[in-house]
C-alpha cells in the first residue's frame, strides 16, 4: 500500500478503521472461519480442525458444516429481520436454508454437489456466468514451471470468476447483508513464498524472477476486485474487510511427533509393523500413495477418489502409519495425516475403546510430554523448538471443548516456527527432529504457512476515520456486526463489540447491550460426508497442502 499498488484498501483505511485481527488457537481455516461466524470459540460451536475423530474411536473423519453446533451469525441476523448473501466462506457446507442466499466454500466436495441455496440460484448464475469451479486442477502436482503457470492462471481465472460472481449477486440479488470470500491469497502463500522470500530455505533464485511477484500479484488483483465492489455499493454502506489469519514463511525445523513419542516409550507400534514383506509392501503402498499425489491432477485425483473411496482411505491410513499403532501399549498420539496443527492426544480410559492412562494419570503424562517436548531444540541455538504447548482448557471452553486435542502445540508464533512429517515404524531409530538442507525443492511444497495476527479494515458511518484498534480479534467482528444493525449480542458469545471503531455518539446512541444465549444444537454430531464426498474432500485438502 505504500508503494501505491493497493489504493482501494488504502483508501478504505483512510476513510475507516483498520488493525491487527487476531484469529483463533490454533489458526487454521475451518476453526477461524467457524469462530468469525460464531462469535465463539471452538468449545462451543465444535469444529477444531478438517477432520474429526469419531465418538469412542480413533478414526479421523471429515468435518464441515454440519459439524458447526451454534448458530451463525448469517441466521441471527435472518431471525432479526435481516436479509443475508454469503458466498465461498469456507465451512458452509452444506449450506443454510437463508432469508437470501448461501453459496459454499472449500468444504464442498464437488462441483457436482448441492453446494447453492436456493439451487434456482445456482440455474441462474449458470445460465449467465458459466460453471461454477471450484478447485484448482493442476495444484497437487506443481513441479515445473508449466504447472506453476497453469496453477498461477488459474488462480486468476477463480479470482475473475468470484469477481463476476459478486458482482452479479449485487446487482440482482442484493441483500442487507452481504459476504464474498477469496481463496486464491491463501494458497498463493503457501505454495510460492519461497520465490519471494530471499532468505527462505527453499529459495530457488533461477524461479525467482519468474515467481517472485506471483503473491504480490494476487493482493493486487484483489485489492482490484474489492474496489470493483465497493464502486457499486452506496456510499453510506458499512464495509469489512477481514483475514481469517496471517501468513509467513515456513522454515527448517521438521519434527515426526509420533517418532518422538515412540522414543520416549509412549506411543507403541505393532511388533511386526516393521518388520518383512509386511514392512516392504507398506513402503510400496505409501510409494504409490506419494507418486499418486505428486503427479496426478487433482480433477484426476478426484475421479480415482470417486472410483475407489475405501482403498484411499486404506492408503492413506497406511501412509500416515496410524494403522500400525498398538492402542492397548499406548499412550499418547498424534494424527499426522494433518498438515497442522501437530496437536497430541491422550489415549484415556473411559473416551477411548483401547485406553491405557487412568484419569488420575493425566495430569502428570500431559507434564511430562510439555516438558519433554521442550528438549525438543534446534542444535544451532541450543533454544527449544516448540515455544509453548496450549493444554485443552488453556484454549477451548464449551460443552465441546472435550472433543478437541489434549495438547496444542504452537507453530505459528515466530520463536516456535516448526514443521511436522508422518512417523514410520521402521524409522523410529531416527532423530525426531531434524533440519532440513538448504535447497529448492523438487516437489510441490509449502513455502508459507499460516500466522495468528490477519487482518481487519472497516469503514462505515458509524466508524471513526482514520484510527487503528488494539487487539481485536476474529471472534469480535460478528458481535459487532450485530450491534452495528441494532441486534442485541447473544451473552453466550466470547466475542465483544469492538467499540473502539465507533464514534462516540453512535454509541451514546446505540449502548451495546446484550441479549439471550444464541446457545448449542446438541451433542450429537451428524455424518458430514458420505464416503465418495469424504474420498473428494480428502483429495482438495491433499491437492491445498492441508492433509500430509
Amino acid at each position: 500500500m505504500a508503494e501505491g499498488s493497493m489504493p482501494n484498501l488504502a483508501k478504505l483505511m483512510k476513510a475507516g478503521v483498520s488493525g491487527t485481527l487476531e484469529s483463533v488457537l490454533p489458526p487454521i481455516t475451518p476453526p477461524a472461519w467457524t469462530s468469525f461466524m460464531t462469535g465463539k470459540n471452538p468449545g462451543k460451536h465444535g469444529i477444531f480442525h478438517f477432520v474429526e475423530t469419531e465418538h469412542g474411536g480413533y478414526a479421523m473423519n471429515y468435518a464441515n458444516a454440519t459439524s458447526r453446533r451454534s448458530p451463525t451469525v448469517w441466521k441471527l441476523l435472518n431471525n432479526a429481520g435481516y436479509s443475508v448473501g454469503t458466498m465461498n466462506i469456507p465451512f458452509t457446507y452444506p449450506p443454510e436454508p437463508l432469508n437470501g442466499f448461501q453459496i459454499s466454500g472449500m468444504d464442498t466436495p464437488s462441483e457436482n454437489s448441492p453446494f447453492v441455496h436456493p439451487p434456482s440460484l445456482r440455474e441462474e448464475l449458470t445460465k449467465h456466468l458459466g460453471a461454477i469451479q471450484l478447485d484448482l486442477r493442476f495444484l497437487g502436482a506443481m513441479s515445473t514451471d508449466e504447472r506453476r503457470n497453469q496453477v498461477l492462471a488459474e488462480m486468476e481465472q477463480l479470482d475473475k470468476q468470484w469477481t463476476k460472481t459478486a458482482l452479479y449477486l449485487l446487482e440482482n440479488h442484493p441483500q442487507d447483508v452481504m459476504m464474498f470470500v477469496f481463496m486464491s491469497i491463501d494458497t498463493v502463500q503457501h505454495y510460492f513464498w519461497q520465490y519471494m522470500d530471499k532468505d527462505h530455505f527453499l529459495h530457488d533464485p533461477k524461479l525467482a524472477p519468474k515467481f517472485g511477484r506471483a503473491i504480490r500479484q494476487v493482493y493486487e488483483r484483489l485489492d482490484a476486485a474489492a474496489g470493483q465492489i465497493i464502486d457499486r455499493l452506496p456510499p453510506e454502506t458499512t464495509v469489512f474487510v477481514v483475514s481469517d489469519h496471517g501468513g509467513g514463511p515456513v522454515v527448517d525445523r521438521t519434527i515426526f511427533l509420533n517418532r518422538y513419542l515412540a522414543q520416549l516409550g509412549l506411543l507403541h507400534y505393532h511388533e511386526k509393523a516393521s518388520a518383512g514383506i509386511r514392512s516392504l509392501g507398506k513402503k510400496v503402498l505409501r510409494f504409490g500413495f506419494s507418486m499418486v499425489r505428486s503427479t496426478l491432477s487433482s480433477r484426476q485425483k478426484s475421479r480415482l477418489a470417486l472410483l475407489f473411496p475405501k482403498l484411499l482411505q486404506k492408503t492413506e491410513m497406511a501412509y500416515s502409519a496410524f494403522t500400525s499403532i498398538d492402542w492397548s501399549r499406548t499412550k499418547a498420539y498424534c494424527s499426522e495425516v494433518l498438515a497442522s496443527p501437530p496437536s497430541i492426544w491422550i489415549n484415556l480410559k473411559g473416551v477411548k475403546p483401547q485406553g491405557t492412562v487412568e484419569p488420575a494419570e493425566y495430569d502428570a503424562l500431559v507434564n511430562l510430554i510439555i516438558a519433554k517436548l521442550a528438549e525438543l531444540k534446534d542444535p544451532r541455538t541450543g533454544r527449544p523448538v516448540i515455544n509453548h504447548v496450549y493444554r485443552r482448557d488453556e484454549i477451548f471452553h464449551g460443552p465441546f471443548a472435550n472433543e478437541g486435542a489434549d495438547l496444542v502445540l504452537d507453530w505459528w508464533s515466530e520463536n516456535s516456527l516448526f514443521s511436522t512429517q508422518p512417523s514410520f515404524p521402521e524409522d523410529t531409530d531416527k532423530p525426531a527432529l531434524i533440519i532440513r538442507e538448504h535447497k529448492p525443492s523438487e516437489t510441490s511444497e509449502w513455502g508459507g504457512t499460516h500466522r495468528l495476527n490477519g487482518i481487519l479494515v472497516a469503514r462505515a458511518p458509524a466508524f471513526n476515520n482514520g484510527a487503528e484498534i488494539e487487539t481485536p480479534h476474529l471472534i469480535d467482528i460478528a458481535p459487532t456486526i450485530l450491534h452495528l444493525l441494532g441486534v442485541p449480542v447473544p451473552e453466550d458469545m466470547d466475542g465483544s463489540v469492538l467499540v473502539d471503531a465507533f464514534r462516540p455518539e453512535f454509541l451514546a446512541e446505540r449502548p451495546v447491550t446484550a441479549g439471550a444465549a444464541s446457545g448449542t444444537s446438541g451433542d450429537d454430531r451428524p455424518s458430514g460426508y458420505t464416503d465418495e464426498e469424504s474420498a473428494k474432500v480428502e483429495d482438495r485438502l491433499q491437492a491445498l497442502g492441508y492433509l500430509e
